[in-house]
């Protein structure tokens, strides 16, 4: 896959966006994704560079298939499954996967840090007990709405993927 600094610029900008939007919200909008959905598919298409109609519809896909069963399980949000088909769209389902397999990795680290540093400043008990609630244990009922939400926005760590998968693209085409 060959990438120019416009194609760079504009997937980089969305998920920056994406990243910068679900920390504050915990919520990507179909706004955001539709149109960066659409984008993709419009660029892959019809750019000298762009990586074609099917290929890009394929990483549509691909993307939009990687959290689906977990959003039907409960586990993440629909807007996280809109956001990986719009990024598949731009990058392809070899693309969609290398970033998602990164960002899962940079976000159970992010997870790791965020419970050690809960267990420094709590301690370990109180610790276990917020985060066995929070995932729907018998004292669910004691633990206030605000700590059921996820803790890192999955749009943070995938945005740093992408940045990190763009540059190595970047940096082989040169």
């Amino acid at each position: 896959m060959h990438i120019g600094y416009d194609f760079a610029v504009l997937v980089g900008t969305f998920m920056a966006t994406c990243a910068v939007v679900d920390y504050r919200t915990r919520k990507i909008p179909n706004w955001l994704t539709v149109s960066a959905a659409l984008a993709g598919i419009g660029y892959s298409a019809l750019a000298p560079d762009g990586i074609g109609l099917a290929w890009s519809l394929a990483g549509l896909a691909t993307g939009f298939s990687l959290l689906l069963l977990p959003w039907l399980l409960g586990g993440g949000g629909m807007g996280d499954v809109k956001m990986l088909a719009a990024l598949g769209a731009w990058l392809g389902p070899l693309g969609i996967l290398i970033a998602f397999g990164l960002g899962s990795v940079l976000a159970a680290m992010g997870m790791m840090l965020v419970l050690t540093a809960s267990m420094l400043r709590d301690g370990f008990s109180r610790t276990r007990r917020r985060y066995v609630a929070a995932g729907g244990g018998a004292a669910s009922a004691a633990v206030p709405p605000a700590r059921r939400q996820r803790v890192l926005p999955f749009a943070v760590p995938m945005a740093v993927s992408t940045f990190l998968f763009l540059g190595w693209l970047l940096v082989r085409a040169a």
